[in-house]
């Protein structure tokens, strides 16, 4: 399939239920890992999915400019119970940390902790870009060799990524979560599609200037993407956690 570049990505929305479902362990790649793309790939961790988060640079470092800054919320707020769940279960004494109040704290005492937990250790790949996103080829050939043939078992094409060394892994559903350089990073990513796309999400891109607010949006559409993978209306694995 020919690669477009100059088109814009379009995906599908995750506040929108969608036909299409993917059960666990499906595999999933998630673009980014930033404070919400290291939460979607632990949500998905939660549910089963077998879940690879890819990151060009650093572990949360968008903000690693801004240590010394104070955190732009509420240090309870900081992240999702499942996330605050995750890092207490890995802690050796009866007694929580103190939660960060500066944004190096932040990544040194949630973010780099969560990718090396027990639900998303081995997971992380960084450096690791990805240059490219497409349909797997051999599945988009036996797909159309199936359309001609006849009606097949509605098994829709993996999503093969390209990385920046040449090297390419496929996966069943893709959640890009690359924050308010989403648009941006999007367009860098080669990739034909024109239209909304099953198994393909993107995250945080609603920037209101409040970050608590946008951190919280982005959680709820993580809930969203996954609900739809699920094939049901509600999958929120945060509400039962909430005080």
């Amino acid at each position: 399939m020919a690669m477009e570049d100059e088109e814009q990505m379009s995906v599908s929305d995750p506040m929108e239920a969608q036909a299409a479902t993917l059960d666990p362990p499906g595999t999933i790649a998630v673009v980014g890992a930033g404070p919400l793309g290291i939460e979607a790939a632990l949500y998905g961790r939660y549910l089963g999915y077998n879940v690879t988060l890819f990151e060009a640079v650093a572990v949360a470092g968008s903000m690693a400019d801004d240590r010394d800054a104070a955190i732009p919320m509420m240090p309870d707020r900081c992240a999702s119970p499942l996330a605050f769940g995750a890092l207490a279960a890995q802690q050796s004494d009866d007694h929580p940390k103190a939660l960060p109040v500066t944004i190096g704290q932040w990544i040194d005492q949630i973010w780099l902790p969560l990718v090396e937990s027990d639900l998303l250790r081995g997971r992380l790949r960084c450096p690791d870009r990805v240059t490219e996103l497409n349909y797997a080829p051999d599945d988009v050939e036996t797909q159309e060799t199936d359309d001609e043939d006849g009606p097949d078992d509605d098994v829709p094409p993996d999503f093969q990524l390209t990385l920046s060394g040449g090297e390419t892994d496929r996966f069943e559903s893709v959640i890009l979560a690359t924050g308010a350089l989403s648009g941006d990073f999007a367009g860098e990513i080669r990739q034909p599609f024109s239209g909304p796309v099953d198994y393909l999400f993107q995250i945080g891109q609603k920037c209101t200037g409040d970050a608590e607010t946008d951190f919280w949006t982005g959680l709820k559409e993580i809930v969203g993407v996954y609900a739809s993978l699920g094939g049901r209306e509600d999958l929120d694995l945060y509400n039962p956690l909430r005080p």
